[in-house]
């Protein structure tokens, strides 16, 4: 087992100097440094392939977070990625469903759920 994490660590620190010289290349103006992409998440994946998806603690989430999740809720709903920088919404898949779950927003820190959120929702 020792031989094993001595591995992982050696990988690691491995990983984090090739970082390191990204930052600094980066730095300097060069080019080739760090490089950040977008990568698509669980909320993504379930609209484009028709996966089942939780929202729990729904209440939580941010004002914008809601907005762009209630298109999805629209007839005909998509999901604009314009963190990706691409023009074309991904598209609703007609068997993606979302649930969402949330605690009282008489507790601690809780919010009501905006009234265009809630009314596409079932209690």
């Amino acid at each position: 087992a020792g031989a094993a994490l001595d591995e992982e660590w050696e990988s690691f620190a491995a990983e984090a100097g090739r970082l390191r010289h990204q930052l600094r290349r980066e730095a300097q103006g060069g080019v080739g440094g760090a490089a950040f992409a977008f990568v698509e998440g669980a909320l993504v994946q379930a609209v484009r392939e028709g996966h089942w998806l939780l929202l729990d603690e729904v209440n939580l989430a941010a004002p914008e977070t809601l907005q762009r999740v209630a298109g999805l809720l629209e007839a005909g709903g998509s999901l604009a990625l314009t963190e990706k920088g691409e023009a074309d919404a991904v598209p609703r898949h007609p068997n993606f469903r979302l649930f969402a779950a949330m605690n009282p927003p008489t507790d601690f820190g809780k919010k009501e759920l905006p009234a265009g959120i809630r009314s596409r929702l079932t209690e």
